[in-house]
């Protein structure tokens, strides 16, 4: 496994011979496909809105995320969502400079 990108929470990792990426939270190791990725993707910048991150502050302390059609759940507080935003932001820039290195 390569790592791909690491943030103050999270790292992302790819497997080359198994075809698939892995993100470490810190307490489970989770492995995803790369449509699974583009999932989380879309919930991070979902979460990167200002009406959330509003609501986030002034009503709730914590988020449940979903990850792999409901296969695993990861409880963040408001610290780790901010981070969560970044690493993913992070991740796929580090694998759009990976794509444009190899070609």
């Amino acid at each position: 496994m390569e790592l791909i990108f690491s943030s103050t929470y999270y790292s992302s990792y790819q497997s080359s011979t198994e075809r698939c990426y892995y993100i470490d939270f810190g307490h489970k190791m989770v492995k995803i496909s790369f449509c699974q990725l583009l999932s989380l993707r879309y919930k991070a910048k979902q979460m990167s809105s200002f009406e959330y991150i509003d609501d986030l502050l002034n009503h709730n302390d914590t988020v449940l995320l979903s990850l792999c059609d409901k296969e695993h759940l990861i409880l963040l507080d408001t610290l780790m969502v901010l981070d969560f935003v970044d690493f993913m932001k992070g991740t796929f820039a580090m694998i759009e400079l990976n794509a444009m290195l190899v070609s």
